[in-house]
């Protein structure tokens, strides 16, 4: 049995604040004689720990892999919209063509994903409301003080108030309104059953429906 190691968790995944308080308390309940360091840090300082051996394991959205680093595709969570109860826009469902900048307010990094559907991701400058908060929580808050809307990610739901829930939109079906996040670890990396000490954790925290079939079906192997 393994007896200690480090989880590296990519810092601008507002995500983290949902499940991470969870994770630690069912993991530790699972493993009480592991000794887990978790710490956050950016994709390319998260990727060299891996690969230089100082980290074991990482979480991050999709596409950081590079050389001696292998990613293994986790889950992935869908974007809504959250609206003011007095937003001009109240539509039922919203197309990403829908989502006009102007009325946005923003995360600077984890909303404006790789090949976002989101044009006010790359248009942001032009709009003149639109605020850079550090996280969802603090996005909702202004949205319900200042009118207007924001995007978050599904995993935030149960967080909301049943008043808040009622403000809630889907995006129409459109994969760029998604993100995937992903474990990655060294190339060579051996230690198979550490790796699903993490993913049997988080099966007990994530919904079913967002992890990868193969995640749900059986262990990793390596």
């Amino acid at each position: 049995m393994f007896t200690g190691f480090q989880l590296i968790i990519y810092d601008s995944l507002d995500f983290i604040l949902v499940w991470i308080t969870q994770f630690i308390r069912l993991y530790l309940d699972a493993y009480p004689d592991v000794d887990l360091s978790i710490e956050e840090m950016k994709a390319a300082a998260m990727t060299d720990a891996l690969r230089k051996g100082i980290a074991d394991i990482g979480i991050a959205t999709a596409g950081h892999a590079t050389a001696g680093v292998y990613e293994i595709p986790l889950y992935t969570e869908r974007f809504m919209v959250y609206l003011s109860e007095n937003c001009r826009r109240r539509l039922p469902m919203f197309n990403p063509g829908d989502l006009e900048h102007e009325n946005m307010w923003i995360m600077k990094e984890s909303q404006c994903l790789r090949q976002s559907a989101f044009s006010f991701c790359k248009e942001r400058a032009k709009g003149h409301s639109i605020y850079e908060a550090g996280n969802i929580e603090t996005l909702i808050r202004i949205v319900d003080e200042n009118g207007g809307y924001t995007i978050i990610p599904e995993m935030h739901l149960p967080l909301l108030t049943q008043q808040q829930s009622l403000n809630v939109r889907d995006i129409d079906g459109d994969r760029l309104s998604m993100r995937r996040v992903s474990l990655y670890i060294k190339e060579e990396y051996i230690r198979g059953k550490m790796l699903n000490s993490i993913v049997d954790t988080l099966k007990k925290i994530i919904p079913r429906h967002m992890f990868e079939p193969n995640i749900l079906k059986s262990d990793i192997k390596l």
